[in-house]
């Protein structure tokens, strides 16, 4: 079975503004190909976030002279056609992948995802947490954090060592056995059984919520005051 382990650094909180992208492609338990590129995002994805480049290092000018997203789609689409995407915190880098693949009209992969964060919560609940740098040190993955190429090797080898202590044979017998449901890119998420349970149960039992009555600070002019963007970030705290 063929795994792709895909990882991405944004720009901002705009899943378009993808600025690196990194691939480990494995087969037979082996790695048969790494790569990892800067990318350009267009001008509609908006300027770069101080927080993200705090996190990642990369900033606007270096992507000045990078490809686009389209232009490296094609070098990568081969690579995850029929394979199992992973990802660590996959809701964040399908939801880019789409996102960048929407912008340009391009069709998805026919591919299944599985997000290494879910499996290692199962596979290693003693851990103080399940972020990829706490888990690639504890299990002796050289990892340099933030790096796109880096990062997406180390989610690779990170379900390699996975299915080696659960005694699994593929991702999809993983899966079944940590009671995972694949996701599908464009279709159902990557969920544990205990999400798509309690998606089930909210769905039946849906809650009335109840707002109470709030001011809201205008400006002298009469408007509200501007939010500021989020920043999207693999969920870690900065």
């Amino acid at each position: 079975m063929k795994y792709a382990a895909l990882d991405f650094e944004v720009g901002n909180g705009n899943f378009i503004s993808a600025c690196s992208i990194g691939l480990a492609v494995f087969e037979d338990f082996q790695l048969v190909r790494r790569f990892g590129c800067l990318i350009c995002p267009p001008e509609e994805a908006g300027p770069f976030h101080w927080g993200n480049v705090r996190v990642h290092g990369i900033r606007k000018k270096d992507v000045r002279h990078a490809p686009r997203f389209d232009k490296l789609w094609r070098r990568l689409r081969n690579d995850l056609e029929g394979s199992i995407l992973v990802c660590h915190n996959a809701m964040f880098d399908t939801a880019v992948l789409r996102a960048c693949l929407d912008y340009f009209q391009l069709p998805y992969p026919d591919c299944r995802y599985l997000c290494t964060v879910k499996v290692a919560q199962a596979v290693w609940p003693e851990m103080e947490n399940h972020r990829l740098n706490t888990l690639s040190e504890a299990l002796g993955i050289r990892l340099e954090h933030h790096e796109a190429g880096s990062d997406a090797h180390a989610a690779g080898l990170l379900l390699l060592e996975a299915l080696r202590q659960t005694g699994c044979a593929d991702a999809e017998e993983l899966a079944q056995k940590l009671g995972i449901r694949l996701g599908v890119l464009g279709g159902v998420a990557c969920k544990t059984a205990r999400e798509i349970e309690r998606d089930v149960y909210r769905a039946e039992h849906p809650r009335r919520r109840r707002y109470p009555h709030r001011r809201h600070q205008q400006t002298p002019g009469g408007k509200m005051p501007p939010v500021s963007p989020e920043i999207s970030r693999k969920g870690e705290q900065l």
